[in-house]
């Protein structure tokens, strides 16, 4: 039996359109943090940085985790109705390409500012090379992989299809209770042998310890709308996802301070806290902000509607509008929240104008 296509969910889309928010965010302010992981960077604007950095470290905890899983929603029902070759092939063209896109124009562009201190020895195709990078693409890189394992395993499962299991709520508290504590234990062993501050160059991937998470909240998302987990999570069930949210973010930021060391792993004792907290900070907290969308911002008007129809395109193209507003900035002199209040303020506009001006060029909505 196959699932119905679904109708679009206002609240979903609203959500999504706060994480796409929150990613531009966030990059705006990894350019005044302390943190000199953005291609234009601005250290040193006082001690109101450590507030960004702090900003940073909490959103890290969850953002992206919820952001896997809502890119998992609609996967099973769009699979069915497509077959997973032509899902696949889907995923491809609206996954791969703005990837290579990126790879080919946007990011020369942001490091555009890099090529005359490269040397004159140095061609355009080296410095190309040199500075190649999937940058923030490695969430697209990664839910391209997602996708097609996905697409993978229903296609040689596709003698036994899967049909809807819905109205039976929410899992209780034990099947939580196990989840976290299984999550918590991928986790921590992943982080023996990737710790914590480890790049992977080559992926992408700025946060390759968060993996398993990534790939838990991906499959959680395929398994939601299905049996009707969204429509049945309470007003109740979000409180609890706040509380424990708060708890994981509070003991998150207590270890890591105290013990420094968390971060290099090595399935210390403090490391397996830190997992549990991380862990429990991103479910709880996505599970309370879906709450709070559903009944709180479950319609949309034209603004809305046009805000999340561009998202897509705002994620595209956020990085190299934030690079440009930054320099343009830069002789501004203002402590570091400021300047990222400013910036934001700046960009959030700037990046849904040029979203939709990148969709206006010929067949890009077909991909954007």
């Amino acid at each position: 039996m196959s699932t119905p296509a679904p109708s679009r969910l206002a609240f979903v889309d609203n959500f999504r359109l706060w994480l796409t928010v929150l990613v531009v965010l966030h990059h705006a302010a990894v350019i005044y943090s302390p943190l000199p992981a953005w291609p234009f960077h601005e250290p040193g604007r006082g001690p109101t940085s450590d507030l960004l950095l702090l900003f940073l470290v909490l959103n890290q905890l969850w953002f992206m985790s919820a952001f896997f899983a809502v890119s998992g929603l609609f996967a099973p029902g769009s699979l069915d109705r497509k077959g997973a070759r032509a899902f696949a092939a889907d995923r491809l063209r609206r996954l791969g390409i703005p990837l290579l896109a990126f790879l080919v124009v946007l990011n020369p562009l942001m490091n555009l500012h890099t090529f005359p201190a490269a040397g004159a020895e140095t061609s355009p195709l080296r410095w190309l090379v040199t500075t190649a990078a999937p940058r923030y693409m490695w969430f697209v890189e990664t839910l391209l992989v997602m996708s097609l394992v996905y697409a993978g395993w229903r296609y040689l499962r596709r003698g036994r299809p899967a049909a809807p299991v819905v109205g039976r709520g929410v899992p209780g508290p034990a099947t939580v209770l196990t989840f976290v504590t299984g999550l918590t234990a991928a986790v921590w062993l992943w982080r023996t042998v990737v710790p914590s501050e480890t790049y992977w160059p080559v992926v992408g991937l700025p946060t390759p310890d968060h993996l398993p998470l990534y790939v838990a909240f991906f499959w959680l998302g395929t398994l939601a709308l299905r049996r009707g987990w969204l429509d049945a999570l309470t007003v109740r069930a979000g409180w609890t996802g706040a509380g424990a949210a708060l708890a994981g973010a509070v003991v998150y930021l207590a270890v890591v301070v105290a013990f420094p060391d968390t971060f290099a792993g090595r399935g210390s004792w403090q490391s397996l806290v830190a997992a549990g907290a991380t862990v429990t900070a991103a479910l709880g907290l996505t599970t309370a902000v879906l709450v709070l969308f559903r009944t709180g911002f479950a319609t949309q008007g034209p603004r809305l509607r046009f805000l999340a129809d561009n998202a897509y395109a705002v994620y595209f193209v956020h990085g190299p509008v934030l690079v440009l507003l930054g320099r343009v900035l830069a002789p501004v002199e203002a402590p570091a929240v400021a300047k990222f209040a400013l910036l934001a303020a700046v960009a959030l506009p700037v990046c849904w104008a040029v979203a939709r001006g990148t969709r206006a060029i010929p067949g890009a909505r077909r991909i954007l």
